[in-house]
């Protein structure tokens, strides 16, 4: 996976004493520079491509990052792998942590959350749960249908962009160096590494940077909740 790029320097050998008289040292050797992958000579359309094609390629990866939309802050961090993902979204105040294995959704929910949806009652439905998993069906109103976040275990839906786009300025960023790809309409740039594998970096956008990673990693965390762990939300609610 792509990462800061940290270089050793080799301290030079200093010469003996040869008749009282110091021999000089070499100086160390120059760092050499990952060599380039060549997606920066492409055009836009080519590098999206390469950059979709090496997500996929990975089989999981990790989106973070912020969002701020009508001054509220939502705060996120997920991962995906083999079409299961899971993860923890923060929004006004309150955390919720969700998973995704074969198309059954659960979630977790801090005491804040639950204050905010049952108000009185919402002390007593968090006791109730116990931090359990919250299953929940996919016709359900509020967690049922997940489709902006599900659509990012996608590469092609997460990296889609939505007008024409412009080679941007590389920049070095801690994952390594990265060319821009300016999405127009969207006034955000993606920046795709310019070494090794051509990965999706970093998206910035005017409402938050969305930060990708964890190409390649195992994430055992992505599996179904033992029975016990797990309460029926159409229990709680009497539906």
């Amino acid at each position: 996976m792509p990462a800061a790029i940290a270089v050793a320097l080799l301290a030079g050998c200093g010469g003996g004493d040869n008749g009282g008289t110091t021999s000089s040292s070499s100086a160390p050797p120059a760092s050499t520079p990952p060599a380039s992958n060549g997606v920066a000579e492409l055009t836009p359309d080519e590098i999206l491509a390469k950059a979709i094609e090496a997500l996929e390629k990975a089989g999981s990866y990790q989106v973070s990052g912020k969002a701020t939309e009508e001054g509220e802050v939502t705060s996120m961090d997920f991962k995906f792998a083999n079409g299961s993902w899971g993860g923890t979204i923060n929004m006004q105040g309150s955390g919720v942590e969700l998973l995704v294995v074969e198309n059954q959704t659960y979630f977790k929910a801090d005491a804040d959350f639950w204050k905010a949806m049952g108000g009185a009652d919402g002390a007593g439905v968090a006791k109730l749960i116990n931090d359990r998993w919250v299953k929940v069906s996919a016709d359900d109103e509020m967690f049922g249908d997940m489709s902006e976040i599900s659509g990012m275990a996608d590469p092609k839906t997460l990296l889609q962009p939505d007008g024409t786009l412009a080679k941007g300025e590389a920049k070095e960023l801690e994952a390594g160096p990265a060319i821009g790809l300016v999405d127009q309409k969207a006034k955000s740039t993606l920046y795709v590494a310019t070494t090794g594998e051509p990965y999706p970096l970093l998206i910035e956008s005017p409402d938050g940077d969305v930060t990708i990673g964890g190409f390649g990693e195992s994430y055992p965390e992505l599996v179904q909740p033992a029975e016990k762990d797990v309460v029926d939300f159409s229990e709680l609610s009497g539906s």
